[in-house]
């Protein structure tokens, strides 16, 4: 609840970080840094109440994810790259702007 519209650069440096909890800030996929997609220990993360519309498909590289948490965003799409979260249980995209959701989450059904 900081209403951040620029993430911090600084996130490198957190080589053992687990939760991310960037609820309620002005943040979109343009401002993320560079580094935030290896932050490989992440399991889980919280982007809800943003100003979202994609989630960049680096996503992926974040594989130990476990809670995943875009709710009250402008999501229109989600990346293909999703299905490589194997790890994850909770997927929270509700109070978004998707008419589709993409055929990759039909994987985790079978799992």
């Amino acid at each position: 609840m900081n209403r951040l519209n620029i993430s911090p650069q600084g996130f490198g440096s957190l080589p053992a970080l687990e939760v991310l909890d960037l609820t309620y800030n002005n943040l979109n996929e343009n401002y993320l840094p560079g580094n935030f997609f290896y932050l490989t220990t992440l399991c889980a993360l919280y982007l809800s109440d943003n100003d979202f519309e994609i989630l960049p498909p680096d996503i992926g590289k974040l594989t130990k994810l476990q809670i995943l948490s875009n709710r009250d965003n402008n999501l229109i799409s989600l990346p293909k790259e999703i299905r490589v979260l194997t790890q994850l249980k909770e997927l929270h995209i509700q109070g978004n702007c998707l008419t589709v959701l993409p055929p990759e989450l039909g994987k985790f059904a079978d799992e």
